[in-house]
C-alpha cells in the first residue's frame, strides 16, 4: 500500500482491519501516530453525537403541538369575530341611512344598544388560557432577570422580593384578560413555573386550584393582589407557593 492510499485510508477509515493497511500502519512511528490520531478524532465525533434524550421529550413535543392547535383555533375564532363585527357595523350604519332616504324615522332598539356587561371570569381559567397563548413567546425565554428588575415591577402591586427569590427566566407586565398584571416565569423543581400577580380590584372569581389536560394551577389572595401559580402536571406547585411565601414581602 503506497503512502497516498495509506494516508487516505488512515483518515477516512482508521479502524480498517485489512492486512495491507495493518502492515503499512506498523511500518513506522509516523504511520502509527496518524492512525491513532484518526481513531481519537473518530471517537470524539461519536461521543459528540451521542446526546442524551430527556425522558419527558415526548410529553414536551405533544404539549407544544396541542398548544399550537389551540392557538390556531383562537386566531381563527378571532378572525371570524372580526368579520362578524365588520358586517354588523356596516348594517348598523346602513339602517339609519335607509331610514333617512325614505323620510322615515329610524327605530332604535334601546335594548340592543345597551352596553353589555361581561361577567367576571374565573381567575384560574384565565391563567391557563394565558399560559397557552403566550407559550411560544415564553417557552424558551431566559432573561436572567435581576432582583432589581423584579422588584421594580413588583412594587406596583405592593410587594418586594427577597434575596432568596430564586431564578427568574422571564418577567414583564401583561394583559390578563384586559387587566394589567405581572407575568413571571421561575425555575421550578421539574421545569418552568408561571406566576401571575393580579391586582385585587380586577374582580376575577377566585379559584384556589384548577387544571386542564396539560396544566394545573393554584392561587391565593395576598396583600393587594392575587398570586396565581401555573405549571405542568408533575410540578409540585405547593413547593413553589411556600418558596414565594418566604421570599416575597407584601405591603398588607
Amino acid at each position: 500500500m503506497d503512502d497516498i492510499l495509506f494516508r487516505h485510508s488512515a483518515i477516512a477509515t482508521p479502524n480498517d482491519k485489512s492486512d495491507a493497511f495493518l502492515s503499512r500502519a506498523a511500518a513506522s512511528d509516523s504511520a502509527k501516530n496518524l492512525v491513532e490520531e484518526s481513531k481519537a478524532f473518530d471517537k470524539f465525533l461519536k461521543d459528540s453525537l451521542q446526546v442524551d434524550v430527556p425522558s419527558d421529550l415526548t410529553d414536551k413535543i405533544l404539549l407544544e403541538q396541542s398548544f399550537a392547535l389551540e392557538h390556531d383555533k383562537t386566531v381563527s375564532a378571532r378572525w371570524h369575530i372580526a368579520i362578524a363585527a365588520s358586517i354588523a357595523f356596516v348594517i348598523g350604519i346602513s339602517v339609519p341611512m335607509m331610514g333617512q332616504l325614505t323620510n322615515s324615522p329610524a327605530v332604535v332598539n334601546t335594548a340592543s344598544t345597551a352596553p353589555l356587561v361581561k361577567p367576571h371570569s374565573d381567575i384560574g381559567s384565565v391563567a391557563l388560557q394565558h399560559v397557552k397563548q403566550e407559550y411560544f413567546l415564553t417557552a424558551k425565554a431566559n432573561e436572567n432577570a435581576t432582583l432589581q428588575t423584579v422588584n421594580a415591577k413588583l412594587a406596583v402591586y405592593g410587594a418586594k422580593a427577597m434575596d432568596n427569590f430564586g431564578e427568574v427566566l422571564f418577567v414583564n407586565y401583561c394583559s390578563f384578560e384586559g387587566t394589567s398584571a405581572l407575568h413571571m416565569i421561575l425555575k421550578g423543581e421539574k421545569g418552568r413555573v408561571t406566576v401571575f400577580v393580579v391586582p385585587e380590584d380586577a374582580g376575577f372569581k377566585p379559584s384556589s386550584s384548577f387544571k386542564d389536560q396539560h396544566l394545573k394551577g393554584i392561587s391565593e389572595h395576598i396583600g393587594k393582589a392575587s398570586l396565581v401559580i401555573v405549571g405542568e402536571p408533575d410540578e409540585p406547585l405547593e413547593v413553589m407557593k411556600e418558596k414565594l411565601a418566604g421570599s416575597i414581602k407584601w405591603d398588607i
